[in-house]
């Protein structure tokens, strides 16, 4: 059995900690990244890699917006989603015109992400 990857980016280390140990508990391979740089060069190496991209909202630099426009750009069939403390309509309506498929709000539990994810990934 293949796992799948997720590529999950915030600039929070306990978080991408977090993350990371949630969904490898649920079976899936899981990069962390605290820098966008350092995930987009990842990214860049083996796009097909990543069934599925993570990414927090708001980071030192850029946005997780930009992050998403980046990611697609180099493979728009990727799909990316947004975590944030914050859910606004705005921010929805700006990530879903984008190609982003869900904005989910932090913190989210295993209970909760994992089945998100799922989705996601179907």
């Amino acid at each position: 059995m293949v796992k799948v990857s997720v590529l999950y980016l915030d600039d929070e280390e306990p978080l991408v900690s977090l993350v990371t140990h949630l969904l490898t508990r649920v079976g899936y391979d899981v990069c962390g990244f605290t820098t966008r740089d350092e995930a987009i060069a990842a990214f860049r190496v083996d796009p097909q890699r990543y069934s599925l991209v993570l990414t927090d909202m708001s980071m030192p630099g850029a946005s997780g917006l930009d992050f998403a426009v980046e990611i697609l750009a180099i493979a728009p069939e990727t799909r990316v989603a947004i975590l944030t403390g914050q859910v606004n309509e705005s921010d929805v309506a700006r990530a879903t015109a984008l190609g982003v498929r869900a904005v989910i709000q932090k913190p989210a539990s295993l209970n909760e992400l994992g089945p998100i994810v799922g989705q996601l990934l179907m």
